[in-house]
């Protein structure tokens, strides 16, 4: 049961929702969801960078998410997606890599 929501909680049902959240707040330029989708990028973006001997800068993922909200909050909403892309980028590099490594 505890693998079953640790894989919730830093696998791909995760990552699917929280680039689900952040797509949403970008194309409806509402800064609140991009904050609520940096939270939850916490969890696997730490998990990602090897946490607790950090080995990877990924750990860094989610201010990509927080930068783009307080860009949206401030009205800048092009500033936002061009900070927002990077993070949409090293999802797809990312499942492309497990896509690779699975056959």
């Amino acid at each position: 049961m505890l693998a079953f929501l640790f894989s919730l909680l830093v696998g791909w049902p995760t990552i699917l929702v929280t680039s689900i959240v952040a797509g949403y707040g970008l194309a409806k330029s509402n800064h609140r969801y991009l904050v609520t989708a940096a939270l939850m990028a916490f969890p696997f973006s730490w998990h990602l960078s090897g946490f607790p001997v950090i080995r990877s800068p990924i750990f860094l993922l989610p201010l990509l998410l927080f930068g783009s909200g307080y860009a949206m909050s401030r009205g800048r909403e092009m500033i936002s997606w061009l900070i927002a892309v990077p993070y949409f980028l090293v999802i797809i590099l990312l499942f492309l890599i497990v896509l690779a490594s699975n056959g």
